[in-house]
């Protein structure tokens, strides 16, 4: 299983992102946490943006293809796609993510 984290610019884009996602079958699960403060450099700038961040649970043998999901269905020209293995957790909910993605 893995955890990929991705933000979009707004709840109502992160929702859609997270409807495709879960009925593609590439997410289980996807959190919304809203009013995530982003600093980064982008274009020789420093920019500060509020954002949605995207905790998207799935299995490793979606990675690729959730990423190219992200990659094209999403309104940045370079989303924040990163993935996490998830190496533990509740078994009956690692079962559930693996039940619900096939």
């Amino acid at each position: 299983m893995i955890i990929a984290y991705s933000t979009a610019p707004n709840e109502m884009i992160a929702n859609e992102i997270a409807h495709y996602l879960i009925n593609a079958k590439l997410a289980a699960c996807v959190n919304l946490i809203p009013h995530v403060k982003s600093i980064y450099h982008w274009n020789n700038e420093v920019i500060e943006d509020s954002e949605v961040l995207m905790m998207i649970k799935s299995e490793k043998s979606k990675q690729q293809v959730l990423i190219d999901a992200l990659a094209e269905i999403h309104p940045y020209d370079t989303p924040e796609v990163i993935i996490i293995p998830i190496e533990n957790g509740f078994k009956g909910y690692l079962n559930w993510i693996y039940q619900s993605l096939n």
